[in-house]
């Protein structure tokens, strides 16, 4: 049987979420059923070079600068030369613009956009004018949630019909180890202190304020309490500034982009996810922390609600509510029960709806319906 082609179009593949479970979709593909290739538009980042060490196909630099006008010339090459059955642009503005065209003028049999977003702080929607038109040409549009997926169609115009809810998962097997007594040491956190922390990019959807006026005001007896900030990005001196001006820089480690998140989570006693409406598809921080057994405190906004039914497997707060989220984390440090109740049903939720492997086999479906279903030739 012919393995089906599959062109993974993207900007790069840096650290960040949606890279990341991409990542972890091409690793998964039956090598006797699909062929995976890379054409990024920038630099392959480092989890695309790791992919083409894996021995996974494909190029980068397709643009040798911003909004370079040969880009699509030089994709419609590849893609005449290779004969991809499905195109999956990731929705970095320039792979969904540049891999829908060339796909179109390829005649690539079905063209996919995979949304992992719901739009930047502050702005109504993420899909611009282009975005929108070319969804004529587009078979099909990946949401990661019930949730997300009514989000594109009632805010970004996409119709029904062309969306497909494939959930996000993650290697359960990662978070079962040790490695939290080292990052402990590390940081100089006594193994009798507790540890909240936070696992995204520093960027203002995210609230990071939030979590830093919580800790201003968390109390919990006389135990010392550390907050460990895992990401980096432009707001960083603002926030480690808010800090100083709170109070509690002295306890605020901030940590910058990390890579060994399994062993940050193992050190931590509590993960916090403060973000605003606009985000929060199925945010991998969360899936993660429940897989390491930590108990989770986040916003009931996005997709949240749907994972953690608050007071089961987590707790829910409102969004910017400082005095609710130092409340909710202190219930988890002060009562040691509802902790482990908590834990144990987490770890249920993720192992059952959640592993890599069952988000692998709904990309794989999706792939294999599109490659025989497409009406265009």
């Amino acid at each position: 049987m012919k393995r089906i082609r599959i062109a993974f179009v993207a900007s790069t593949f840096g650290i960040g979420g949606a890279e990341r479970v991409i990542s972890e979709v091409v690793v998964r593909l039956r090598a006797d059923r699909f062929e995976p290739q890379l054409y990024f538009m920038r630099e392959a980042g480092p989890l695309g070079r790791e992919l083409f060490a894996r021995g996974v196909g494909g190029v980068e630099r397709i643009e040798t600068r911003r909004g370079d006008p040969l880009a699509v010339a030089r994709l419609w090459r590849y893609f005449r030369r290779e004969r991809p059955d499905v195109a999956f642009c990731m929705d970095h503005h320039n792979a969904m613009l540049v891999g829908r065209v060339a796909g179109v003028a390829a005649r690539v049999h079905a063209l996919v956009v995979g949304s992992h977003s719901t739009g930047l702080f502050g702005r109504r929607g993420s899909l611009r004018r282009a975005d929108r038109w070319l969804m004529e040409f587009t078979d099909c549009v990946v949401a990661l949630s019930r949730t997300h997926a009514r989000y594109l169609q009632e805010r970004e115009g996409v119709s029904a019909g062309k969306l497909r809810v494939i959930e996000n998962g993650i290697d359960v097997t990662a978070f079962a180890d040790g490695g939290g007594s080292r990052v402990r040491a590390e940081l100089g956190i006594g193994e009798d202190e507790a540890v909240v922390s936070m696992v995204a990019a520093l960027r203002p959807e995210k609230a990071h304020e939030v979590l830093l006026e919580a800790a201003a005001r968390l109390e919990v007896g006389e135990r010392r309490v550390h907050f460990l900030l895992a990401g980096d990005g432009a707001r960083r001196e603002a926030l480690e500034a808010l800090s100083v001006r709170l109070g509690v820089r002295e306890r605020v480690h901030f940590l910058g982009a990390r890579r060994d998140v399994p062993a940050l989570l193992r050190a931590s006693s509590v993960l916090v996810l403060p973000s605003h409406p606009v985000v929060e598809t199925l945010p991998l921080a969360v899936l993660e922390a429940m897989a390491a057994g930590v108990p989770v405190v986040a916003s009931r906004v996005g997709s949240i609600p749907e994972v953690i039914e608050s007071g089961e497997n987590g707790l829910l707060v409102p969004p910017g509510d400082a005095p609710a989220l130092a409340g909710a984390i202190a219930r988890l440090l002060g009562d040691d029960a509802l902790a482990r109740r908590v834990k144990a049903a987490a770890r249920r939720t993720v192992a059952e709806r959640y592993s890599a492997q069952r988000m692998a086999d709904g990309y794989a479906a999706m792939f294999d319906e599109l490659a025989g279903e497409s009406t265009r030739h």
